[in-house]
C-alpha cells in the first residue's frame, strides 16, 4: 500500500474545469446552476492508496528465482553442505530450495493464484514463530503497543477479516526481516518479502471496506510495515518507502476521526504514531496535519499521563509548520521568521520548566576500560565516558524529542540572523542579538552532547552490574527511536569533529548488529553533511565583535 497524497474531493466536472466544487449532495451547486449532470464524487479512501502488491510480489519472486539459481549452482559444487542453527535452536537450511518446498508453494499460491476472498489461512510455522517470539521479546516496538488480545487473536489464530490477517502478515514480515539480519539468516529474507507482499494485498482488501479501514488492525498493520521499511531500507532513496507508509497511516488517522481515541487500544496507536508523523513532517518540511493536532488536544484530557508529551507534540507541530512556511516562501521576512522561531523556542523552554520530578535524570561516569559496559553497548564506549539514566524509556524519548526540536529551532534563528546580517550593515545588529547567537550555538552543542549521552540508556547500559555475570536483556526499541535524534545531533558539528564520528559509529553499530538497515543510510547522510555549525570558528563563538554566523 502506497500513499498517493490527498486527492481532490470535487466532482468530475468541476475537476475537469478546474473550478472550486462545493461538494453538495446529491449534485454540486455548480452543475445544478449550469443544468449539467453532475458525475458525482470519487472514493477518497481508494484514491489515497495505490495497490503495489503485484509489483512487490513480482520483485519477491524474481529475487527468489535468482537466488535459487545461485543456490543450485553452489549445491552442485558442494552437495553435502550441512544446516546451520540459529541462536534460538531452530535448524535453518543455508542452501534451502524454496521452489521445491511445499510451504513455499503454499505461500506463493496465497500471494499469486488465489482470489483474496478464498485465500487459505495458515498457522505460524516454526521459523516464523521463532521470529515473532524474538520480535516481541526484544521490544522491537514499545510494549504498550501490544496486548494479550493481540498475541492470542492475531498471531495464534488463523482466518478472520482482511485487516486481522494483514496485521498478522505484517508482524511476520517485520519479525523475519529483523531476525534475518541479526542472526545472519538470508533464507528468511524470502519469507519476509512474501509476507510483506501478502500484507499489502490484505491491506488493500481491508481498505476497500471503509469500516475495515477504520479498525485498529488496519492501522497497526501500516505502522508495522513502516517499521519493516526501517529494518530493510539501506539506501537514501528507500527512506521514501517509510515516508509513504507514515503518510498512509496519517490518512487513516484522518479517516478514523476522534472516535479512535475512545478506546484504550486506539488511543495507544494514536499516541505512538503521532511522533512518527511529526518526525516525517520535519524531515520533509511539511505541515503537520490539523487532524493530528486536534487529536492531540483531545488526548490531553483523555490521558493525563501523556500531558507533557501532548504539549510537546503541539510545540513540535508549530515548528514543523514554520519550516513548511519557510520552504514554501509563505514567510519571507527574515525578522518575521526569527520572531516566530523565537516564540517556539520560548514554548520549549516553558515546557522544560514545567516538567515534574519523574523527568529528572542522572549523569554517570564510566571507565574507558569498563568492558562490561562496552559489551552491552555493542563495543562502543559512551561519549566522553558519560551516560544518562532516566526513569523510563518514554521519559528519555521525550527529552530527546525536546532536544532535537530545540536544536532545529535554534538553527532556524541562527541561519536567518546570518541572512539578516548579510543584508544589513554589521553595526545595525545589536549586541544583544550577537550575544543571543553565541548562546544559541552553545545550546545547540550542549543538546547534541546530551542526545549522545542518552544513547547508552536505550541499550540498558545502566543495568550492567559488576556483581552479576548475566547480561541485561536486549532492547531493540532503542535502535529504532534513536535514528532521528542521532541524525539531528550528528549534523551539528563539522565532519571532522569527534562527536560526528561517534554518532556515525553508533549508527553503523545499530545497522550492523541490530539489523536496522536504515541506520546505515542515515550514517551515510550524516557523514556527508557539512554541519549546522561548520562555518563557525572558536574565535567567533567567544568574540562578540565578530559577525554573527
Amino acid at each position: 500500500m502506497v500513499y498517493c497524497g490527498k486527492p481532490s474531493k470535487g466532482c468530475g466536472e468541476c475537476r475537469s474545469r478546474k473550478i472550486r466544487c462545493d461538494q453538495a449532495q446529491p449534485a454540486c451547486s455548480q452543475c445544478t446552476r449550469a443544468k449539467r449532470d453532475c458525475p458525482g464524487y470519487r472514493d477518497q479512501l481508494a484514491l489515497m492508496f495505490r495497490d503495489e502488491s503485484k509489483s512487490v510480489v513480482r520483485k519477491a519472486v524474481a529475487a527468489s528465482t535468482h537466488k535459487n539459481k545461485q543456490e543450485r549452482s553452489r549445491r552442485t559444487a558442494n552437495p553435502e553442505r550441512k544446516p546451520v542453527r540459529s541462536e534460538l535452536g531452530l535448524a535453518v537450511e543455508q542452501d534451502f530450495d524454496f521452489n521445491s518446498d511445499p510451504q513455499h508453494v503454499f505461500l506463493m499460491r496465497q500471494l499469486g493464484n488465489y482470489p483474496l476472498e478464498v485465500q487459505p489461512s495458515y498457522e505460524l510455522d516454526a521459523t516464523k514463530y521463532e521470529a515473532v517470539c524474538y520480535f516481541l521479546r526484544s521490544n522491537a516496538i514499545p510494549s504498550n503497543f501490544w496486548s494479550s488480545e493481540f498475541i492470542s487473536n492475531f498471531l495464534l489464530q488463523s482466518g478472520g477479516p482482511a485487516s486481522q490477517r494483514a496485521m498478522k502478515a505484517s508482524v511476520v514480515a517485520t519479525a523475519t526481516a529483523m531476525l534475518s539480519r541479526v542472526r545472519g539468516l538470508p533464507s528468511l529474507n524470502n519469507i519476509a518479502r512474501r509476507e510483506y507482499g501478502s500484507a499489502l494485498r490484505l491491506l488493500n482488501a481491508a481498505l476497500a471496506d471503509i469500516e475495515e479501514a477504520k479498525t485498529n488492525q488496519t492501522l497497526g498493520a501500516v505502522i508495522l510495515l513502516a517499521i519493516y521499511e526501517v529494518i530493510t531500507s539501506r539506501t537514501r532513496e528507500s527512506i521514501d518507502s517509510w515516508t509513504n507508509h507514515i503518510e498512509g497511516a496519517t490518512a487513516l488517522l484522518d479517516l478514523r476521526g476522534t472516535d479512535q481515541l475512545k478506546t484504550s487500544a486506539g488511543l495507544r496507536l494514536f499516541l505512538y504514531l503521532r511522533y512518527q508523523i511529526t518526525i516525517s513532517c520535519l524531515q520533509r518540511d511539511a505541515r503537520v496535519p490539523e487532524s493530528l493536532l486536534q487529536g492531540t488536544g483531545i488526548a490531553m484530557f483523555l490521558s493525563t499521563a501523556e500531558a507533557h508529551g501532548n504539549r510537546l507534540v503541539m510545540i513540535i507541530g508549530k515548528l514543523s509548520n514554520l519550516r513548511a512556511d519557510i520552504h514554501t516562501n509563505t514567510c519571507k521576512s527574515e525578522r518575521e521568521i526569527i520572531s516566530a522561531a523565537s516564540a517556539i523556542e520560548a514554548d520549549l523552554i516553558a515546557w522544560l520548566a514545567a516538567l515534574p520530578p519523574e523527568f529528572n535524570y542522572t549523569t554517570h561516569v564510566s571507565s574507558p576500560f569498563d568492558l562490561a559496559i562496552q559489551k552491552q553497548f555493542r563495543g562502543i564506549s559512551p561519549y566522553d565516558d558519560q551516560y544518562h539514566v532516566y526513569t523510563t524509556p518514554w521519559v528519555c524519548s521525550s527529552w530527546n524529542h525536546y532536544r532535537s526540536a530545540r536544536i532545529i529551532v535554534s538553527e532556524i534563528i541562527l541561519s536567518h540572523v546570518r541572512k539578516l546580517s548579510e543584508s544589513s550593515s554589521l553595526a545595525s545588529l545589536s549586541e544583544e542579538l550577537r550575544v543571543q547567537c553565541r548562546t544559541l550555538r552553545s545550546t545547540i552543542r550542549r543538546l547534541a552532547v546530551e542526545i549522545c549521552r542518552s544513547v547508552p540508556f536505550h541499550f540498558n547500559v545502566h543495568l550492567v552490574t559488576k556483581e552479576s555475570d548475566i547480561p541485561p536483556p536486549e532492547s531493540y526499541i532503542g535502535g529504532l527511536v534513536l535514528l532521528w535524534h542521532l541524525f539531528v545531533a550528528g549534523v551539528v558539528e563539522s565532519p571532522q569533529h569527534r562527536l560526528r564520528r561517534w554518532v556515525v559509529k553508533c549508527l553503523e553499530m545499530i545497522g550492523k548488529t541490530m539489523g536496522v538497515d536504515l541506520a546505515l543510510a542515515v550514517a551515510d547522510i550524516v557523514s556527508a553533511d557539512p554541519g549546522v555549525l561548520h562555518h563557525v570558528t572558536e574565535e567567533e563563538d567567544t568574540d562578540g565583535s565578530v559577525q554573527c554566523t
